[in-house]
């Protein structure tokens, strides 16, 4: 879904710790622009209008070292339980928004700008639950940061995120390099809002299942993840860890189930624009015989799921842990994904 409402339910937020990101009132709502493909060279001069929007005591809280430390601090938990680097939605005005989202439009592709957009109005849902002032469930708590400087010949990357949802891409000599780690979640997962109805998260989780129905019973069996983790396990604050490979290899699988797979994968990968992703997939392809595919779950929304898809340089993870936080979620659904390449992250070798 490409459009949403950026509403904060009637609600201010409350802005006494430093990370709750204070809001504008808005009588109206604030509708998130719908993507606009562009070339690859526009997402500079797009990224320079936003960051020269703002004055130089304010670039101070987002623009960073290509290098800084700042970059790995990244979570999925709300806004009201973790502090992130950056500038939030919350301290824009509209007409920075407005920038914001065309940067964000240029930046990913159709699909990752319709992930993020999906998680976004799940914040909104999540906005009208009771407790949503104290965990901070509005979505103009997402922030973004810069590393180095934008720039069509050198390093750079930027970050955007909050409460289940975390990008991380990286440019290098004008085009993405890595989009890794990139994490994406959802609660609720399936949701009526504002009139339009939302499906966030639901396809991977359908994708992952395809692979293993296309799997015979002894396949099945060698792909069994075993047990469904609390939550997946190279996620924030895992850089470097690479769990144990379990599960079957891809080498075992016939042209049908490894088409089923390259698909699987792809969902992630198509985070970032259509070229980019191509290449990736290639990489992926040329790979695969070393990819591993782990399953335990159904189809079934809101049902424990855990999915892995790993290789020497993949790491997909998908945990649908059957339970909401959310009391006007409960029963909607609730997943945690999360999208890596152990040899290159935040833009490093």
């Amino acid at each position: 879904m490409l459009s949403v409402a950026l509403v904060v339910a009637g609600t201010m937020v409350d802005v006494s710790d430093a990370h709750q990101a204070p809001v504008h009132t808005h009588q109206q709502l604030v509708p998130i622009p719908k993507y606009r493909a562009r070339s690859g060279q526009v997402v500079v001069s797009l990224a320079q209008r936003l960051i020269t929007s703002f004055d130089a005591k304010a670039q101070q809280a987002f623009l960073f070292d290509w290098d800084a430390g700042e970059r790995t601090e990244w979570s999925n938990l709300p806004a009201g339980f973790f502090t992130r680097p950056g500038i939030s939605i919350g301290e824009m005005s509209d007409a920075q928004r407005a920038l914001l989202f065309d940067f964000l439009s240029a930046s990913l592709g159709e699909k990752g700008y319709g992930r993020l957009t999906d998680v976004l109005a799940a914040e909104a849902f999540l906005s009208q639950a009771p407790g949503a002032e104290r965990n901070g469930w509005f979505p103009e708590n997402y922030w973004i940061s810069f590393y180095g400087t934008p720039s069509g010949r050198d390093l750079w990357g930027w970050s955007f995120g909050g409460h289940h949802l975390a990008l991380n891409i990286s440019f290098n000599k004008g085009q993405i390099s890595t989009i890794s780690p990139s994490f994406v979640g959802t609660e609720p997962a399936i949701f009526r809002l504002d009139g339009a109805e939302y499906e966030a998260v639901v396809d991977m989780h359908r994708a992952g299942h395809a692979v293993y129905q296309t799997l015979d019973d002894d396949q099945k069996e060698q792909a069994d993840a075993g047990s469904v983790p609390g939550d997946v396990q190279a996620g924030p604050g895992d850089d470097g860890y690479i769990p144990h490979r379990i599960g079957m290899s891809a080498s075992e699988m016939s042209a049908p189930q490894r088409a089923a797979l390259l698909n699987a994968i792809q969902m992630w990968v198509e985070i970032q624009p259509e070229r980019n992703a191509a290449a990736r997939m290639q990489e992926i392809e040329a790979q695969l015989d070393q990819v591993h595919f782990a399953w335990r779950g159904t189809d079934e929304v809101n049902t424990p799921v855990y999915m892995r898809i790993q290789g020497p340089t993949l790491i997909i993870e998908l945990v649908s842990t059957g339970g909401n936080v959310g009391r006007n979620a409960r029963g909607l659904g609730h997943y945690h994904t999360i999208y890596r390449d152990p040899t290159y992250e935040y833009g490093r070798r």
